[in-house]
């Protein structure tokens, strides 16, 4: 940002990525994007790759009594947003099958991020 490193925030920005709170977990997600400027070096990137795991499996959770994602499939969204902006190769390996996945998704709002992210 602004030419000066954050690499000194980049741990801070995981954990607020793991908040359950939306609103803090889309700064976070935020942070993790504009904040890695050298990811493949970075070792913080190798602790997103649970998180996002974790993430793009929860976008497949239905409520049983509405039959629907909820908000779950705007947190994907944000991972899978971050993940297309941050991806390393070890990260895009490791992530490649549940982003696949998300292809096949009833929500077009998930199918739609996955597939501009397999572009990028």
């Amino acid at each position: 940002m602004m030419g000066y490193t954050m690499s000194w925030a980049a741990f801070a920005a995981v954990e607020v990525m793991s908040s359950p709170r939306f609103a803090l977990k889309r700064v976070g997600y935020l942070a993790a994007c504009q904040g890695l400027d050298q990811p493949e070096n970075s070792p913080v990137v190798l602790l997103t790759t649970n998180l996002l795991q974790k993430e793009l499996r929860g976008a497949n959770v239905v409520n049983t009594t509405t039959g629907k994602g909820g908000e779950n499939i705007y947190h994907a969204g944000l991972a899978i947003n971050c993940l297309s902006n941050i991806a390393t190769e070890d990260l895009g390996q490791a992530l490649l099958p549940e982003l696949l996945h998300m292809l096949n998704h009833p929500s077009p709002y998930i199918r739609k991020k996955a597939l501009l992210c397999l572009y990028k």
